[in-house]
């Protein structure tokens, strides 16, 4: 059964489940499972001929990577969302500021070429102008 969203001020308040959700979206299911609460529409693209293909749902700010058999493999949520690991508010903060709050849990996380990666957790903090702009959360390895 899909978690279900909470909704505050027009932006979705989402937690991440490391290898099973970020918001309501699950691993191993297919996109249009969620076409009821993504609104806008969507384009699929995939960044080299030979990748996984993506769903962008640019209004929403929802990406979600599937692999050949349409099931979501990566999921990527952007700002404005709220979206929560634990008890912290990833989207949106400073980069320095979300990396000392999460040196003071037992997540590790560690500098990446985009910002932050947690390879344990299956998750990159995407930063564009020293804010968290996305987090891409990965179906991690059985």
């Amino acid at each position: 059964m899909r978690a279900k969203s909470q909704r505050k001020a027009g932006k979705a308040m989402w937690k991440i489940v490391p290898g099973v959700s970020a918001g309501p979206f699950e691993f191993g299911h297919e996109p249009a499972e969620y076409f009821d609460i993504l609104t806008g529409a969507f384009r699929k693209f995939r960044h080299l001929p030979d990748s996984e293909e993506i769903y962008a749902f640019g209004k929403d700010c929802v990406h979600l990577m599937v692999d050949d058999d349409n099931r979501i493999i990566q999921i990527s949520l952007f700002r404005p969302h709220e979206l929560y690991l634990g008890d912290l508010q990833l989207l949106d903060r400073p980069l320095q500021e979300l990396a000392i709050a999460l040196n003071s849990t037992h997540y590790v996380f560690e500098p990446y070429e985009v910002g932050l990666e947690s390879g344990e957790l299956g998750m990159v903090l995407v930063e564009v102008d020293d804010r968290i702009d996305g987090v891409e959360v990965r179906v991690l390895p059985h």
